[in-house]
């Protein structure tokens, strides 16, 4: 108990640390190149209670959860198909290697020169890098199946519905969570440099609009906000959804 106490404050030593340095640098250098804290803190606060924040943040939310709910479409089919049949993972292997190994920056310039600037350049960006995660950890996770268990499954003449809930699901829950917990933490990061090149509306334009206006407290206001949401999301959401599917693939 003390132990993990003392992790505890290790951690929140080590962020006022940091939240020190920033202060401390900040007094050698102009606001337009490191504004302090309290600038920081301020900008925040205007964005809240003027209202500035929730349009722009709802735009960006709305596109993670399409394209993140197109990754979970898209990578969990051809996961699955990969994983449950040999020419379609041979087929599909070389697919998501190419798009793995192209810059997410790349699907963005893409989309803006065949649809524009708007929403489907930063969809397509979340699709291209969770969409692969997803797949890949979900064949993976299907193939590691013990080939024996399938077998006796299949010789006792276990019912499919059964063989589903009792062997494939507990089998994919931890590779499938994980692949949601790494797909949704690059998600925040791409769809805000997707919004910074592709789109007039979201954070990620904010963010741009405000480097053009040398207003670099509000770059680190909205940096401070994506960081909170980014965080709710995978402490409140994925990671108690994972830990509910280790239990459940453990018992």
């Amino acid at each position: 108990m003390r132990n993990k106490l003392g992790i505890r404050w290790l951690g929140l030593i080590g962020l006022v640390t940091m939240l020190v340095i920033w202060e401390g640098l900040s007094l050698f250098f102009p606001p337009v190149v490191l504004p302090s804290v309290e600038e920081v803190l301020f900008s925040l606060g205007d964005l809240i209670l003027n209202n500035e924040i929730w349009k722009p943040l709802s735009y960006t939310v709305t596109r993670i959860l399409i394209g993140f709910g197109l990754s979970l479409v898209i990578g969990g089919v051809l996961g699955l198909l990969a994983g449950l049949v040999k020419w379609v993972y041979e087929f599909t292997k070389p697919i998501i290697v190419v798009i793995e190994n192209t810059p997410p920056l790349i699907w963005v310039i893409i989309a803006i020169i065949w649809f524009g600037l708007g929403n489907i350049p930063p969809i397509l960006a979340i699709v291209s890098i969770a969409g692969p995660v997803i797949a890949v950890n979900l064949s993976q996770g299907v193939r590691d199946i013990d080939p024996n268990l399938k077998e006796m499954a299949q010789s006792f003449g276990v019912k499919k519905i059964t063989r589903l809930r009792h062997l494939y699901l507990p089998a994919i829950a931890g590779p499938f969570f994980s692949a949601m917990s790494i797909g949704l933490g690059l998600t925040w990061r791409v769809v805000i440099m997707a919004e910074f090149f592709g789109s007039m509306t979201g954070v990620g334009y904010k963010i741009n609009a405000a480097r053009h206006l040398l207003e670099t407290e509000e770059v680190f206001a909205y940096t401070l906000i994506l960081i909170v949401f980014g965080l709710l999301m995978e402490y409140g959401l994925i990671n108690p959804l994972q830990r509910r599917a280790m239990k459940w693939q453990q018992g």
